[in-house]
């Protein structure tokens, strides 16, 4: 994965990263944001989304076979992203913390389940 910062201060925006289907651009945290055709693509997408899809629902599912369901973001690091399970975040909503090296292998985690 290569990292995307911004060049005004250098703030982590996300990663991209080739895959046999094109360049796929990434949250901070690990999550899918898009799969784009090219690299310059992929890194502008980080640059203008990257941050800001932060606050969007996001779409998570276990692997390999689960149901997608709708999660907020909560908190989010390079090393791993804390979702409220459910499509608010509010106290007494469940939560699950997910380690960066669990995407991909136990969970799905997207923008767009698509």
């Amino acid at each position: 994965m290569i990292e995307v910062r911004r060049d005004e201060d250098g703030e982590l925006c996300g990663y991209v990263d080739q895959t046999e289907d094109g360049w796929r651009s990434i949250s901070v945290f690990g999550g899918t944001l898009a799969v784009l055709p090219d690299r310059a693509t992929a890194t502008a997408h980080v640059l203008e989304r990257g941050l800001a899809s932060l606050a969007e629902h996001w779409w998570l599912r276990h692997r390999p076979d689960g149901e997608w369901r709708v999660v907020c973001i909560q908190e989010a690091s390079p090393s791993s992203v804390r979702v409220a399970l459910d499509y608010y975040s509010m106290p007494g909503v469940p939560t699950l913390t997910i380690e960066r090296a669990e995407l991909g292998s136990r969970f799905d985690l997207r923008l767009d389940p698509d």
